[in-house]
């Protein structure tokens, strides 16, 4: 009987590259607005969720933004612990109701139609990275909720910087429509590899 790996090489590929990235944008430094400053690792969890799968993006976003906050030159290394709930939240959420939203309401595969349903679905996950740091601001910090609320447009920003440039990257720039011509992305049913397979490539 074969024994099938959980997840093919792809795959892993992919998540570490997405996770990697996401940990790069923490050597980024933050914009300064009025209320906060504007971080740029939304736009590689959004952009995972539209590529990959819902476990794929919650690594990405949970794992990749811990060390973003940890390591990263932007001193945030107090938000890692509510940084690895909130976005893996995010992104697991995203790819979710993307991935649901595109077996309803997208069965021709229009880019179109799917670039609607990659904004779409990206607003819940962006309500929970909003809402998710106002709650730690006011339980974690101890802030008062007036000072709390006074700090929400910046992630409001950041939300709407990250789908927008993940947006145009995967769709306005077609990078999803070349790696799928191309046959680069995983195929999580056709692709899971097992030891007789990895056996039989190396004999060939």
């Amino acid at each position: 009987m074969k024994s099938k790996a959980l997840f093919s090489t792809k795959w892993l590929a992919y998540t570490a590259l997405f996770t990697a990235l996401v940990v790069a944008m923490g050597y980024v430094p933050g914009i300064p607005v009025l209320t906060g400053k504007i971080y740029w690792c939304d736009f590689a969890i959004y952009a995972a969720a539209y590529l990959m799968d819902p476990v794929s993006a919650l690594i990405v976003g949970g794992i990749g933004t811990t060390f973003f906050d940890l390591f990263g030159i932007n001193g945030t290394a107090y938000n890692a612990l509510p940084s690895l709930i909130i976005h893996g939240l995010q992104g697991f959420s995203a790819a979710l109701i993307f991935g649901l939203l595109k077996k309803f309401f997208n069965k021709d595969g229009s880019d179109k139609k799917e670039l609607v349903i990659a904004v779409i679905s990206s607003i819940l996950p962006a309500l929970i990275v909003i809402f998710g740091y106002f709650t730690k601001r006011v339980t974690w910090e101890g802030l008062p909720v007036e000072g709390a609320f006074m700090k929400m447009p910046a992630n409001i920003l950041q939300e709407i910087v990250g789908i927008a440039v993940a947006v145009i990257i995967c769709y306005v720039c077609r990078l999803k429509a070349q790696l799928k011509k191309a046959r680069l992305l995983p195929d999580f049913k056709n692709e899971v590899l097992t030891a007789e397979k990895t056996a039989a490539n190396a004999d060939g």
